[in-house]
């Protein structure tokens, strides 16, 4: 729905919306006054004598007294200006009715005093009724504008947020891949050429996609596969790895680095002293979820995980960005056991989106 506003652009809107409303007005009351005593004519030409008072007012009341005053939270200053005016245009149109119409026009009727009561009444209430819509249309519309500004204002910041978790995240997965790399050159592995390529390959992947609002899940799970094959580079036959994906992947999206975080964290402290671990990753698509379980072994100085390293940088990055990107279309539950640390990550997606 596209939503009015008082811009310049719209002017033109706005102006014809008020013609449709003023012939709408002076052909209502025309009809009231005129039809019972069947002369519609003269009773349109005494309120087109009468509505250029009236425009005025709504014209005074909408476009300036409610934007200067009523929307700036000046209410009191409002409903005072707002008084003031009824009553002096009420007054001005009992000058229009007692030295105009009915002067020259309806000279059979008894002229009252100009501050009659009841006459005076009814040219306030006349006003009151012909400025209420307006009042009510102005007030829908600021309210819609406010509202798409804090929409607005709210996807920004939360672009903001996003854009800085991954930020925060992309120099810490680099972090620990370059350790890796490292005690490879350390050792003067042959494997450190192999390294390079599979970093080369993360990175081109990363650097791209890091920044987009999501990609495919097969896209994601090939650079699930990289890094993995580049940690068991990094530690051989020292690691006992089962990882397993079930499922069609194809048609299906997310948001990029929220699964890779968990199989960082099993690796950093599966091992025990004697460089010995295991982890089991299993990754599952149904036509509503992706399941993803990771399960990896817990040394006995790590018996149970602390809290700050089972909190690290990466997993609440990780959580955050779950709250804001699948809130209430996720289910995180992570188990400190004691020989094993245990993950299991589920994410409701739908074929071609989130």
């Amino acid at each position: 729905m596209k939503i009015l506003t008082y811009d310049p652009e719209n002017r033109s809107l706005i102006i014809r919306l008020y013609a449709v409303y003023w012939l709408g007005y002076i052909l209502l009351f025309s009809l009231i006054q005129g039809l019972p005593g069947g002369d519609f004519f003269m009773a349109l030409r005494n309120e087109l004598y009468s509505v250029l008072p009236k425009i005025l007012f709504v014209t005074i009341v909408v476009e300036l007294l409610m934007p200067r005053l009523l929307f700036r939270k000046k209410i009191m200053s409002f409903f005072v200006v707002y008084v003031v005016l009824i009553l002096v245009f009420a007054l001005l149109q009992r000058l229009i009715d007692n030295y105009i119409i009915l002067r020259y026009y309806l000279t059979f009727w008894k002229i009252e005093p100009l501050l009659s009561a009841p006459v005076f009444l009814y040219n306030v209430s006349k006003l009151q009724f012909v400025v209420t819509m307006p009042i009510a249309f102005k007030l829908f519309y600021y309210l819609a504008e406010e509202r798409n500004k804090v929409q607005t204002i709210l996807s920004e910041k939360l672009q903001a947020e996003l854009s800085s978790l991954r930020n925060q995240f992309h120099p810490h997965f680099l972090f620990n891949v370059l350790n890796s790399l490292y005690s490879k050159i350390l050792s003067k592995s042959d494997d450190s050429a192999d390294i390079v390529l599979k970093i080369s390959d993360l990175l081109r992947f990363s650097i791209y996609d890091v920044n987009n609002k999501n990609i495919s899940l097969e896209n994601e799970i090939d650079y699930l596969k990289n890094y993995i094959a580049l940690q068991q580079l990094r530690f051989e036959n020292q690691l006992q790895l089962s990882f397993s994906v079930y499922g069609n992947v194809e048609n299906h999206s997310i948001e990029p680095f929220l699964i890779l975080p968990f199989i960082e964290n099993s690796y950093k402290y599966c091992l025990d002293e004697n460089n010995q671990g295991w982890i089991t990753i299993a990754i599952t698509v149904t036509e509503e979820w992706l399941v993803v379980k990771i399960e990896n072994s817990l040394p006995e100085r790590f018996n149970p995980l602390p809290d700050n390293v089972s909190s690290g940088i990466g997993i609440v990055n990780v959580k955050r960005r779950l709250e804001l990107l699948y809130p209430d279309r996720h289910i995180l539950t992570i188990k400190n056991e004691t020989l094993s640390f245990f993950v299991s990550l589920k994410i409701k997606i739908k074929d071609g989106s989130n």
